[in-house]
């Protein structure tokens, strides 16, 4: 019995020592050098973007420790979560969410992508995937844009440009203004885009639509 139980603690032993020697006879081959890194969830934020913040060092291969990956990728700005998984032979994989793009304001003559929360990005705005308004990198207009997007998808897709003056966002559809109050709620949203429709016969003859009050949309002809 004593040889049986030393024999298996020896078979133990000697898969431990495997366990540990594979990895660095690999090293060795190299054939689990990371090659490539592929991104996924990814809209603006590109994979350079995200080898550059990652910073692999020459040589690097899939056993080395990406536990403190995921905290780099964080820092890009837009990147709200960040896991990074490995691939054999050679690929990392980094899957992202980035926050919700709601408009392209102007800045030092050229346009720049505004996230929901007002913050503006530092990427090229051609790589977007949709048509977003003209808008204002204000936490406030942002924060509208987002929830006529969630809420309001068909209204959201005929949104031109959103600004504020004061405590009122200005929301310009398709030749006629809508506003807002700071704070707008879904039912605004939802009860402002059913007076949209039924007014689309007079499309040419409303020119501001009034939904910053509680339970009433005042709507603002053209003068004749």
């Amino acid at each position: 019995m004593r040889r049986r139980v030393l024999a298996a603690g020896a078979v133990v032993a000697g898969l431990a020592a495997v366990g540990v020697l594979l990895p660095l006879g690999m090293r060795r081959l190299g054939w689990f050098r990371v090659r490539r890194i592929e991104v996924h969830g990814a809209h603006v934020v590109t994979a350079r973007d995200v080898a550059r913040v990652i910073g692999l060092p020459k040589g690097a291969d899939l056993f080395d420790r990406i536990d403190g990956l995921p905290a780099k990728v964080l820092t890009l700005p837009g990147v709200l979560e960040a896991e990074v998984h490995r691939r054999i032979p050679g690929t990392l994989v980094v899957e992202i969410r980035e926050s919700e793009l709601v408009a392209l304001a102007p800045k030092d003559g050229r346009l720049v992508l505004v996230d929901h929360r007002g913050r503006v990005l530092p990427y090229d705005p051609t790589r977007q995937p949709e048509d977003l308004p003209l808008g204002a990198a204000d936490p406030d207009v942002a924060a509208l844009l987002l929830l006529i997007k969630e809420s309001e998808p068909a209204l959201w897709r005929r949104v031109l440009s959103a600004g504020r003056s004061k405590n009122t966002i200005v929301v310009e559809v398709e030749g006629r203004r809508i506003l807002f109050r700071v704070g707008a709620t879904p039912e605004a949203i939802r009860s402002l885009a059913t007076v949209l429709n039924e007014l689309e016969r007079d499309q040419g003859k409303v020119q501001e639509v009034d939904a910053r009050f509680d339970g009433r949309i005042i709507v603002r002809r053209k003068p004749t």
